[in-house]
């Protein structure tokens, strides 16, 4: 036998080096075959996670739809039953339009002065595709989109700036401004993308 291998030296390097690839292609391909499939697992959980969560935010829609329509029939209900509903509200309206029209040609220093005093609301809950404007301070929130990975695109309007800007943020998020000689900072408190919304926390510091 050594002297078949002293005789056959080349054939044995051969034999033997293919015998090497082909062990080292199985184990590779294994190796790499086990990863392909834990990472198709996971990335089939993760969009299982991702759909269960569209699931949610459409049946709350369709909940929310659904009990607009009720109301929508109650009121329908109510109004076609009180004949005398539209000419009882038309008084308060003509009121409520002159209060409007008195606030309006009041002196700049009275609105001022009334705006200044009034204090921002603790936590405001702002709904995709909707503005909140704070009339204390003249700050302009708005909801561009709402990502599943609870990240919100919005547009804040700081009474310091001259324009808009754009931003992709999440909870904790805070900015800090001045207006009308106070300080004051806002915080994004929740990014809900279930309920396409954002909740925002504006709050007067301490002079």
């Amino acid at each position: 036998m050594s002297n078949w291998f002293e005789n056959n030296q080349t054939k044995s390097v051969i034999g033997y080096t293919l015998m090497i690839i082909g062990a080292t292609w199985a184990v590779s391909t294994f190796v790499l075959q086990d990863n392909r499939i834990n990472l198709l697992k996971s990335e089939t959980d993760s969009q299982k996670a991702i759909a269960e969560q569209y699931k949610s935010k459409s049946e709350l829609l369709q909940r929310e739809i659904d009990a607009i329509r009720a109301e929508n029939t109650e009121y329908r209900a109510w109004l076609s039953q009180a004949k005398d509903a539209v000419p009882v509200m038309v008084p308060h309206l003509i009121e409520l339009k002159a209060r409007v029209a008195e606030l309006e040609n009041r002196p700049s220093g009275t609105q001022t002065a009334e705006t200044h005093t009034s204090e921002p609301p603790a936590e405001v809950y702002v709904y995709r595709g909707r503005a909140y404007l704070d009339q204390a301070t003249g700050l302009v929130f708005t909801v561009l989109n709402v990502d599943v990975q609870r990240r919100a695109s919005i547009a804040v309007k700081l009474p310091s700036k001259s324009a808009a800007e754009e931003l992709t943020v999440y909870a904790g998020w805070q900015w800090k401004f001045e207006s009308r000689g106070s300080e004051y900072m806002l915080t994004l408190t929740e990014v809900n993308f279930t309920g396409d919304s954002v909740k925002i926390l504006l709050v007067r510091e301490a002079q």
